[in-house]
């Protein structure tokens, strides 16, 4: 069987690797040891960051807008299954919204198979579906004082007793809602919603102290610093051994 032999040369390679590598690790441990360690004098708990970069590692991310609709100067959309009045959260839904007026001052949203009737405040007032009786398929809606109509299935419905029953129509109304463009600032108030404030720099220093940051694979991360400086121990009387023998 032939001999396995470990030469000087291969044990000081072992040993400058390891040296190396627990070397970034220790400087790292200082660094946010330091921070850490003087966290009230920096306010690193009250200070926060909202870097996409960061906020990923965290799993935080800002749904896709769907749609965007506007009424007397509210802003009704949706930001993947959230629908927002303005800024504020009032319920899910993960189908498009069809339109959106305002009647009795009240919210009437339309969904294919639904519509959602809310105050201007947001509260829910009373959801009506197809089996409450409205129409199916809504491709449209619309609203004229205190009359809604919808186009539904390829035909016209109106409604003079906010939505609870359905008459086909032949009017010739087509003052429908439409999507508008949200603007920037009205997104990025509803974009709040999910962010909050951010990922406060005390919470990401000590994840990133303790190796947290990475999830599942710190533990690992620190299995392997483990075994570096068990190498580099060992490495280190190898070669004192050695030397002092020869």
């Amino acid at each position: 069987m032939k001999k396995i032999r470990i030469t000087l040369k291969a044990i000081n390679q072992v040993h400058k690797f390891t040296g190396i590598a627990v070397c970034v690790f220790l400087i790292h441990l200082s660094i946010t040891g330091i921070f850490l360690n003087h966290t009230e004098e920096l306010g690193l708990d009250e200070k926060y960051t909202a870097s996409p970069l960061i906020l990923g590692l965290y799993n935080i991310s800002i749904p896709n807008k769907e749609e965007s609709f506007s009424v007397d100067n509210h802003f009704i959309s949706r930001f993947g299954n959230q629908v927002f009045l303005d800024n504020q959260p009032v319920f899910k839904s993960e189908v498009p919204i069809i339109g959106v007026v305002i009647s009795n001052q009240m919210l009437v949203l339309a969904f294919k198979n639904e519509l959602v009737l809310l105050t201007e405040e947001g509260e829910l007032i009373e959801k009506l579906t197809t089996a409450t009786g409205i129409p199916e398929n809504i491709q449209k809606l619309g609203g004229s004082d205190s009359i809604l109509f919808l186009k539904a299935s390829n035909q016209s419905w109106e409604s003079d007793d906010e939505g609870q029953e359905w008459r086909g129509t032949d009017s010739n109304f087509n003052e429908w809602s439409n999507e508008v463009v949200m603007p920037n600032e009205k997104i990025q108030q509803v974009e709040s919603y999910f962010l909050g404030k951010g990922v406060s720099l005390e919470q990401f220093f000590l994840d990133l102290h303790n190796g947290n940051i990475i999830k599942g694979f710190g533990k690992w991360l620190l299995d392997i610093i483990a075994i570096f400086l068990l190498l580099i121990s060992i490495s280190g009387i190898w070669i004192w051994l050695r030397k002092k023998r020869y």
